[in-house]
């Protein structure tokens, strides 16, 4: 039998794991090479659970908690947000890094969208992309590309998305809307990216995968590019061409969602009504991959992560959104 961990002021929302989302980073945080891990300057050292995003019912709210903290939770709220611990049966984690899940979304799709707030402010807020421009997106099969996808798209935009291989490309295609799909194994494409834009290229780039140079090169002059997640091909940064930069007029800005949030809480509750808005109109739907159930199947959907066969967001099912009877 599992023991609930006890709330505290500093954590004051207990909640019940439903569903959990693995994704690259917990990768990386495995094997250590994640920023959050660096020895001076990260917050992530072991021990330490695993897992980020994640769904599930409110179990308890700390009553020691100061009035307001709460953030308006009650016990048997369906929420979703992202703290690390979150491959668990029972998580402990700040009401600031919840949200209720919106009407008419389910556990499920919230907890796959659970950390592309970020894509939604990066296209939205960040690189300010604008109704008939063109956008290229890298990792576009990936949680934060395909949603970076859907916004840009939902605003208007032209989207060109880069595939890592042909049967996610085929799938790309098929379930997101997107104009055109690259290979971005192909030798040759940017000079793909440029005949499609005739020979401009891109007004924008959103790079989370980690390939800078390579944007600047399909970049139109003037152009902008931006950082989001944790842009390291295998944990290894990437040196930029500054060069590149000038002889283009390109700019190139990093965005760290969570920093941002603290920095600016203001801006970041107006990125959150946004976005939330956003799931539910329907414009943002996650692309689920495969079928994962139980903490046991953790093991398997990093596996699959990790040998790239995923196209979409992974959903682990941990448990029942709702309690069942126990007689």
């Amino acid at each position: 039998m599992t023991s609930k961990p006890s709330a505290s002021v500093h954590a004051p929302i207990l909640v019940r794991v439903t569903h959990c989302s693995p994704q690259h980073a917990d990768i990386l945080h495995a094997q250590g090479t994640h920023q959050n891990n660096n020895e001076k300057r990260g917050w992530c050292h072991p021990p330490f659970t695993l897992g980020y995003d994640f769904a599930g019912i409110v179990a308890d709210v700390c009553p020691g908690a100061v009035e307001g903290d709460d953030h308006g939770l009650k016990k048997g709220d369906r929420v979703f947000g992202a703290s690390i611990g979150a491959f668990a049966e029972f998580t402990s984690v700040k009401a600031a890094t919840v949200r209720k899940v919106p009407r008419g979304v389910s556990s499920e799709a919230a907890c796959a969208m659970a950390g592309q707030a970020v894509s939604y402010a990066a296209v939205v807020h960040v690189a300010r992309v604008r109704k008939g421009e063109t956008a290229l997106i890298s990792g576009a099969s990936g949680g934060l590309g395909s949603a970076c996808c859907a916004v840009a798209k939902a605003v208007g935009a032209r989207v060109v998305a880069l595939a890592g291989d042909e049967r996610k490309a085929e799938a790309m295609r098929r379930d997101m809307g997107v104009d055109v799909v690259v290979m971005d194994e192909e030798r040759h494409w940017i000079d793909e990216v440029k005949r499609l834009t005739d020979g401009k290229g891109v007004d924008v780039v959103l790079d989370n995968t980690g390939m800078v140079n390579p944007a600047i090169q399909s970049l139109a002059y003037g152009g902008r590019i931006i950082v989001l997640g944790f842009a390291a091909r295998k944990g290894k940064m990437e040196a930029v061409k500054m060069n590149r930069l000038l002889l283009k007029s390109a700019t190139v800005t990093g965005y760290r969602f969570g920093e941002s949030g603290r920095q600016s809480p203001e801006k970041l509750e107006e990125i959150w009504k946004g976005y939330l808005g956003m799931m539910e109109s329907g414009e943002l739907k996650p692309i689920l991959y495969g079928s994962y159930k139980g903490l046991e199947d953790i093991g398997r959907a990093l596996g699959d992560l990790e040998a790239r066969k995923v196209y979409g967001k992974i959903v682990v099912k941990i448990s029942d959104d709702e309690e069942k009877p126990k007689l």
